[in-house]
């Protein structure tokens, strides 16, 4: 399980004809990449992961930390497995509910995606 060390939300967009917030999670084990996620609110009123962006930069090399080089990967479809233990929807939702209880970032992204509704 990949483990959180900080989150920030950095920004507010459209993706795919959806509002998104950007959320920047630095991992807290070694070896795991950074990630950019992006978290869409549904009509039901909860939050949903909608993209996973890993973040391979390293900022000797990719010192213009954009989006269109190869430092980023999309890892939506990739970055949740089955395994004999648990469903890769199931390990989605603890990866969530993980990033939801770091700080106040539950509330943030509310805030941001549901109190327009």
């Amino acid at each position: 399980m990949y483990v959180i060390q900080n989150a920030k939300i950095t920004k507010e967009l459209e993706l795919d004809g959806l509002s998104c917030v950007e959320v920047a999670v630095e991992p807290a084990r070694m070896g795991d990449s950074s990630l950019l996620l992006y978290i869409t609110g549904s009509v039901d009123g909860s939050l949903e992961l909608h993209r996973i962006i890993r973040n391979h930069h390293d900022l000797t090399l990719d010192w213009y930390n954009d989006n269109a080089n190869t430092a980023f990967e999309d890892a939506t479809e990739i970055a949740f497995e089955n395994r004999i233990d648990v469903l890769a929807e199931q390990e989605k939702e603890k990866f969530l509910q993980s990033l939801l209880s770091y700080g106040s970032m539950n509330q943030d992204l509310q805030n941001r995606l549901l109190s327009h509704k």
